[in-house]
């Protein structure tokens, strides 16, 4: 059987890996990929896809197993793993999608409370959705009146890093974990005191408030789901992988990157006996994949997401955020590498199933 390429944009980082002669776990994944698909992984930036030029440049692994720059044919399918944000860059991707290039999740930088109004349409997610709010004076003040505590967070991700957390002490004063320097500070403040210090703390870009789900705990520390929704080799959605990420002691965000820690699900699970642990696992596959196809419907060639998914004590599933760029690397942390390497997998086999419909037409 013939091969053919299957673009992959992959990040400015391991693009410098690439031109190092650096060896990743995530490349062999991706080679293996192409392996059982029949496809020629070739690893790509977004500024080497030029519109109305038929080639392109990117790496591809010679004979030696060794990453050698070709140039080639545009590949007909190209999976975007790439951070792009521009509008100059939105451009280019729907040029080269109206030469008839396929680019699936072509866009992967979406703003939490845009997902956040377009799952709220579906009436199966809704209930799943923490209360959540464009940030300015007035709706903080009404959603301190509504809500015990709030977590206010940029609408784009940040891994955490400029998260807050407000906490109602008591009528008059309010707790503030907020941070600074890569420290989490807690200071209290009066109602006025407070609104003038968030507005301080809020800078580039849209913020969002969001009512803070009280989550199961393990070790007395909040944990969530990291859920990752893919497309598969027959083009339907799946869920390929879940883990947990805990937050480090003393925190409230269970990001990998602000000292989260991962496990296996079971392991979470099987510290909470109060949970049937199967029927945990079987509602938060069935709100991810209704998450998808609410998305889906709404977002073109959107085919590899990864979800955070809080789980309330009585075990109800409730849907934190959206990544459009998963980056899977809790997998890794949890000694999951099986899983770690399907999220991998997955999304190639999909694109096989892309060009396999394309060639038939």
């Amino acid at each position: 059987m013939e091969q053919q390429y299957i673009g992959i944009i992959i990040s400015s980082q391991l693009y410098r890996e690439i031109c190092l002669g650096k060896q990743s776990q995530i490349l062999a994944f991706y080679e293996e990929a192409g392996k059982i698909n029949h496809l020629i992984p070739v690893y790509l930036r977004l500024e080497d896809l030029q519109p109305g030029v038929p080639e392109t440049t990117g790496y591809v692994m010679n004979g030696n197993g060794e990453y050698q720059k070709n140039t080639i044919p545009k590949p007909l399918v190209i999976h975007n793993r790439g951070y792009q944000c521009s509008s100059a860059s939105k451009k280019q991707i729907k040029r080269l999608l109206a030469e008839g290039l396929i680019i699936f999740n072509e866009w992967n930088h979406y703003g939490k409370y845009k997902i956040h109004k377009l799952l709220a349409e579906s009436e199966d997610v809704r209930q799943h959705l923490p209360e959540t709010v464009q940030f300015n004076q007035s709706n903080l003040l009404e959603m301190m009146g509504k809500h015990r505590e709030l977590i206010i967070k940029p609408s784009s991700g940040t891994f955490g890093k400029r998260n807050m957390k407000v906490t109602t002490h008591n009528d008059t004063e309010w707790l503030l974990i907020y941070p600074q320097n890569d420290l989490w500070l807690e200071e209290m403040f009066t109602k006025e005191q407070l609104l003038l210090k968030i507005d301080s703390l809020v800078t580039n870009g849209m913020y969002i408030i969001q009512e803070r789900i009280l989550l199961a705990e393990y070790n007395n520390n909040p944990f969530d789901l990291r859920v990752t929704v893919q497309r598969n080799g027959k083009g339907d959605w799946q869920v390929t992988g879940m883990v947990g990420k805990v937050a480090k002691a003393g925190c409230f965000v269970t990001n990998v990157a602000r000292g989260g820690i991962s496990f296996s699900v079971e392991d979470l699970l099987r510290n909470l006996p109060n949970l049937d642990e199967k029927q945990v696992v079987a509602d938060v596959e069935q709100l991810s994949l209704r998450v998808a196809d609410q998305m889906s419907n709404q977002i073109e060639n959107l085919a590899d997401i990864g979800l955070d998914v809080g789980i309330t004590m009585d075990g109800f599933p409730m849907l934190i955020e959206c990544n459009a760029r998963d980056l899977r690397l809790a997998y890794r942390h949890a000694l999951m590498i099986e899983t770690w390497r399907e999220t991998y997998i997955t999304p190639i086999s999909y694109g096989k199933y892309l060009l396999t419909k394309r060639n038939a037409q």
